[in-house]
């Protein structure tokens, strides 16, 4: 089957692609040996490089069990790091968040540390909405159009504006490596 990959409008100035994968990155060795903030390790996940990890991989479970998916492609491998790399800017972003210099009022909507201790073991059925918000940021086929109830919104909303900020920070991360 086909793989699914984010295809980006031509413009008048090319964007450059941005290499998600593990392997590519050259910081690689530093998030294997960044420890994360105690509350957030667990039996498996201990380092930042960890929990980028546990993410790709629950993100790469759900999307192949997902009955939403069935008769459309499965992702390329690197969306699945992309979505680990954000969860982990997300959870930087909680740890940083009081040296962080309030501009845009990003910092109000950002949540503590120990608001977030589900970031190191993705796993339930919540869980699975960062890879609903994921998968309709990328625009994959299956998830542009999702069915959300009232409740489901307004988290939607609320993690979505986070995703963005961490997608953000992450894509400019490896743009300053390739730079």
């Amino acid at each position: 089957m086909e793989e699914y990959r984010l295809q980006i409008d031509k413009t008048a100035k090319p964007l450059l692609i941005i290499d998600y994968t593990f392997g590519g990155d050259r910081s690689l060795e530093q998030m294997k040996s960044t420890h994360l903030p105690t509350p957030l390790q667990n039996a498996k996940v201990k380092t930042e490089f960890d929990l980028a990890y546990a993410w790709s991989e629950f993100a790469r479970k759900y999307l192949e069990s997902t009955k939403e998916i069935a008769g459309t492609p499965l992702c390329w491998s690197g969306h699945y790091d992309q979505l680990g790399r954000v969860m982990l800017e997300m959870m930087r972003l909680s740890r940083d968040k009081q040296t962080m210099v309030d501009k845009d009022g990003v910092h109000e909507m950002i949540p503590n540390l120990e608001e977030i201790p589900f970031v190191s073991k993705p796993s339930t059925l919540e869980d699975k909405m960062f890879c609903r918000i994921w998968l309709s940021l990328i625009r994959h086929p299956a998830f542009i159009e999702m069915e959300l109830d009232e409740d489901e919104l307004t988290a939607f909303n609320y993690w979505q504006g986070l995703f963005t900020v961490a997608l953000g920070k992450t894509n400019s991360e490896l743009l300053n490596q390739v730079a």
